[in-house]
């Protein structure tokens, strides 16, 4: 499995890519981990945008792909601390500590 995120806007409209991480190169403990991740928050079920609701230009939007075998989603969200956005901004946390 491979994740990307990449993070854009802000005020100062930043474009940055924040991780890259294909599991085959950690350790079977690890990758498990962020294959359950993935799958407990139904990462390939999720629409290609999702949206709290909640308005704001400088917010952070979150570009995050996922390729496991054929298989390819990319979700984007603003980081608008919404519920919705919830299991993305966890994920994403989550990502950020290994």
């Amino acid at each position: 499995m491979v994740i990307s995120v990449k993070k854009t806007g802000g005020f100062a409209g930043i474009s940055e890519d924040v991780a890259l991480i294909d599991t085959s190169r950690y350790d079977a403990a690890l990758s498990e981990k962020i294959k359950e991740l993935i799958t407990g928050i139904h990462f390939f079920a999720l629409p290609a945008r999702l949206s709290g609701g909640t308005v704001g230009a400088d917010f952070f939007n979150y570009e995050i792909s996922v390729s496991e075998g054929s298989r390819r989603h990319t979700v984007t969200f603003a980081d608008d601390g919404s519920p919705e956005t919830l299991p993305l901004r966890t994920l994403l946390d989550a990502l950020s500590k290994v």
